[in-house]
């Protein structure tokens, strides 16, 4: 099973992203990361999680 979660604002929301994707976290049996907009571009970060103890 795996889940999707998004913030979109005009303002900071990187502790919404963070702890909304968090908590979704134990959804996630293979990969989980965060993935977010700026004036630049898109940035990535995802991790390979089929090792992790609490996933």
């Amino acid at each position: 099973m795996s889940g999707v979660f998004g913030v979109v604002s005009k303002g900071d929301c990187v502790a919404d992203l963070f702890y909304g994707t968090d908590y979704h976290s134990h959804l996630g049996t293979v990969r989980g990361g965060l993935a977010v907009k700026n004036g630049q571009g898109f940035s990535r970060f995802i991790h390979d999680i089929s090792n992790a103890q609490f996933r």
